[in-house]
């Protein structure tokens, strides 16, 4: 079932990082998706002198420890830089489609913007859209099919933090075979393991890459099991596309005879476990800061938006003392050469752009 939550602007907001907790004093609390009205109304973003509020919904839950966490700190930080937003409404862990649907109409109803964290709202967020033509809708991490003039689909470019992940990890690895472990099997998911198999040949040419998913990011148990079964098979690394359940993968690695690196995705933890060498950093938090805050100042184009290496939303980084003198020098290389466009990445390995208004930053 979904939860939800109403938080007042008057609230103590605290930016985190990944898998530290968010913390949200609720204003009032409601049964599912029957949020009640506990702001004097929404504001028009842009308005001068006006409240923008903002509704935030997520398939996972808020404090997952990983991408939804992330991105709802990025709105709690908009809202706090200029006091000229509001974030009304959180409603998280919503997984059916047609209760994605009631809980986007439910926020827009009461809110200026409204921010659907989620590869899976992409249909959704076209559904109801169309029906709220004055409210600004921001799509995470997926993009619509068409355009519409109240829809800003942001993504980051993970791809090539992926490209530079599997050089790395294709250089440090003994075995030469390499495993990429995720939730579902989504175009950001694709885009690591095709990510990861363009930049292992930079690292060893002929290092395998293998690619699992698990059908829940969450779920420490399948994410246990999965990367048992790579090991079983000979990988000694393996990146985590995992939110909570990336702890399965660190079980498994620490409890492994054999060595097995680890690289983890989103942010950067080096005391998960002693087998973490590094991150593919994903900066979904400034994402959505930067997104949020242009929308209530009434500048978020419609469209889409890609984030890259260019403002460092992407960029990948070791733990201390896990990189080898070969190993940085590699990352290094490769960064500076996706940055300046001298490697190019391989087909799937960025998601396809749409046909409509696309920004890269």
């Amino acid at each position: 079932m979904a939860s939800s939550s109403i938080v007042p602007r008057t609230r103590s907001v605290e930016r985190v990082t990944m898998r530290s907790r968010i913390a949200i004093t609720a204003g009032c609390t409601v049964v599912g998706l029957a949020l009640a009205a506990c702001s004097s109304g929404a504001g028009t973003p842009g308005n001068s002198g006006s409240t923008t509020s903002i509704g935030f919904i997520a398939a996972t839950p808020r404090n997952d420890g990983g991408f939804t966490q992330n991105a709802l700190a990025g709105v709690n930080a908009a809202v706090a830089d200029g006091g000229r937003a509001e974030l009304t409404s959180i409603v998280d862990n919503v997984v059916d489609a047609q209760a994605q649907i009631q809980g986007l109409q439910t926020l827009a109803a009461r809110n200026s913007v409204v921010v659907a964290d989620g590869s899976s709202f992409s249909k959704p967020v076209e559904v109801v859209a169309a029906k709220f033509p004055k409210v600004r809708f921001i799509l995470v991490s997926a993009y619509t099919d068409s355009f519409l003039a109240n829809v800003t689909s942001i993504d980051a470019a993970v791809g090539y933090d992926a490209i530079v992940a599997g050089a790395v990890a294709s250089t440090l690895s003994r075995s030469k075979k390499l495993g990429m472990l995720a939730g579902l099997q989504v175009a950001s998911s694709a885009s690591w393991y095709y990510g990861m198999a363009q930049g292992a040949t930079l690292g060893t040419p002929g290092t395998e890459v293998v690619q699992t998913y698990t059908g829940d990011y969450n779920n420490v148990g399948k994410a246990k099991d999965a990367a048992n079964a790579m090991i079983a098979t000979g990988v000694d690394s393996i990146l985590a596309d995992l939110d909570s359940g990336a702890q399965g993968v660190y079980q498994a690695a620490d409890a492994s005879s054999s060595p097995i690196d680890v690289y983890q995705v989103f942010s950067l933890d080096c005391n998960a476990s002693k087998n973490v060498v590094g991150s593919g950093l994903i900066d979904w938090s400034s994402i959505l800061q930067d997104s949020v805050a242009a929308a209530t100042a009434g500048t978020l184009p419609a469209g889409a938006i890609s984030y890259g290496l260019d403002k460092g939303a992407v960029k990948f980084q070791f733990c201390p003392g896990k990189a080898t003198a070969a190993a940085q020098t590699l990352a290094d290389a490769v960064t500076k050469q996706l940055t300046a466009g001298q490697l190019v990445p391989a087909p799937n390995v960025l998601t396809p752009k749409p046909s409509y208004a696309f920004q890269e930053r």
